[in-house]
């Protein structure tokens, strides 16, 4: 069986490796799409080790074969990958903090013994079936294939106390920033402020909900915020870009005593302002995958329309041609979402 693989810097290889086998607790899937996620296009940018689990981790598809032990799904059921519930006997369940769950968090960053040998990429997986957690009927597939990132945004948002009309600006206008500006908006914010460079990301962020669009090459973002939320600025400010230096700029544009949320992954050190920050008396937040009750949250969303994957789906590629797609996303930023059909 073919399996693509990050193998190097500007390297997407389709490697062979053994037809997946229904293991005990596991599910063998047969795979429809999996998308194209942002930290696989990082690696493939970067050239550092990639691990093989977690390339290619947006996927939907339908169960083939169960093995021993398997309860929760059965052959014929549409599946999706997600995160285990929480184990209740690692250290930190022990706490009372299942939420942070070492076991489950380990299986969402493809380690431990939830990890796969590979990724979404490939035609078939043999995968935990704690893991798998059920496609709504009269979903779409290609739907389906993006509810993996929607609910790394509802878990953002789960995780920052929005109160209800609160403003917010997202900083980053890919398919992480377009999702949590749903996923804001969902949550009750009030005027919503996207800031991103590419001005088909940005008409994407209108049509999805967005009140205003910034372009932070060619506006003054500061005194166009307070035109649009007030001199105060916004009550908070999600990071979705990834880039160190947005970091920084997220605490100073926040209001004195705002949310500051940290969502995209950033590859490389930043640097911050301290003195601000204290002054500021920012509150910080921080995110990272999901959790096992964000996907039924998430599920709902997409469902009853109040978050639309479907609007960030730009193309399907057969696997064959990967590679050119992994280029594309990493130089063309009207692309969104690919998907990719390994069939």
């Amino acid at each position: 069986m073919r399996v693509a693989l990050v193998t190097g810097a500007h390297k997407v290889e389709l490697l062979e490796m053994p037809e997946p086998q229904p293991e005990p607790g596991k599910a063998v899937v047969d795979i429809r799409y999996c998308g194209i996620c942002g930290t696989d296009v990082h690696a493939y940018q970067s050239g550092h080790p990639y691990n093989p689990a977690i390339c290619g981790h947006e996927w939907t598809g339908t169960v083939s074969a169960t093995g021993a032990g398997v309860s929760n799904v059965r052959e014929g059921d549409r599946v999706a990958i997600g995160v285990a519930s929480a184990c209740g006997q690692c250290g930190t369940c022990r706490r009372g903090d299942a939420a942070h769950c070492e076991s489950a968090f380990l299986g969402a960053i493809g380690q431990g013994p939830m990890a796969a040998p590979h990724g979404g990429f490939a035609s078939r997986i043999s995968f935990d079936a704690r893991r798998l957690y059920h496609v709504p009927e009269g979903m779409s597939d290609a739907d389906a294939a993006i509810l993996e990132p929607a609910t790394v945004a509802v878990h953002a948002l789960r995780r920052t106390p929005l109160q209800l009309g609160d403003s917010a600006v997202i900083i980053g206008g890919g398919p992480i920033g377009l999702l949590t500006l749903q996923a804001a908006r969902a949550a009750g914010a009030g005027r919503l402020v996207l800031i991103e460079p590419e001005a088909s990301r940005r008409e994407r962020a209108l049509a999805l909900g967005a009140s205003a669009v910034l372009d932070p090459g060619r506006d003054e973002v500061v005194p166009r915020l307070a035109e649009l939320l007030g001199n105060a600025g916004p009550d908070a400010v999600f990071e979705c870009a990834g880039v160190p230096q947005t970091i920084q700029q997220a605490v100073s544009l926040v209001r004195r005593g705002g949310l500051v949320s940290l969502v995209g992954v950033a590859n490389h050190p930043a640097r911050i302002e301290p003195g601000e920050w204290l002054i500021k008396e920012v509150r910080l937040v921080s995110s990272i995958a999901y959790l096992h009750e964000d996907f039924e949250i998430a599920k709902d969303l997409v469902a009853t329309g109040r978050i639309d994957v479907s609007a960030l789906h730009t193309s399907t590629v057969p696997l064959a041609e990967i590679e050119a797609a992994f280029a594309r996303l990493a130089t063309h930023p009207s692309e969104v979402k690919i998907l990719v059909d390994p069939n």
